[in-house]
């Protein structure tokens, strides 16, 4: 037999009781976002992205777009306790968050893009930045 140090993560495994490891681990994944599924397609004039926040209402979702990056996050409020003013003995049920971030081939103009929320299901269409073309100006 040989013995593993506590500060070994493994230890740390084997060791913590199977009760106490289960909360553990979930009130730590809690912490943590999720990454939501999401698809994407694109035309000559404009992407569209259509995410997964299940569990989400319209409410929850906050997206910000900055040049030809997209976020979006997605949190709603913890569940409520069965009886009013009482005192938390465990909690291992939680609503989870959302966050992504999407990197895009070209800038995207905010002001004319659209989001549009619906049974849990985020679509983004965003217009692609015209690039600036040369001009010519007549000299008088």
């Amino acid at each position: 037999m040989f013995v593993l140090p506590l500060g070994y993560p493994a230890a740390r495994r084997v060791y913590r009781p199977v009760f106490n490891g289960t909360a553990y681990q979930a009130a730590h994944e809690a912490d943590q976002p999720q990454r939501p599924a999401m698809d994407a397609a694109e035309t000559d004039t404009t992407y569209t992205l259509t995410f997964d926040l299940p569990g989400m209402g319209k409410e929850n979702v906050q997206v910000t777009v900055e040049r030809n990056q997209v976020r979006v996050e997605a949190s709603a409020p913890q569940p409520a306790l069965a009886a009013e003013g009482a005192r938390v003995l465990r909690r291992e049920r939680h609503t989870p968050r959302f966050a992504r971030t999407v990197e895009l081939p070209a800038e995207v103009d905010a002001e004319a893009s659209t989001a549009r929320f619906d049974n849990g299901v985020l679509t983004l269409t965003l217009v692609k930045k015209q690039a600036e073309t040369a001009r010519t100006i007549q000299v008088q």
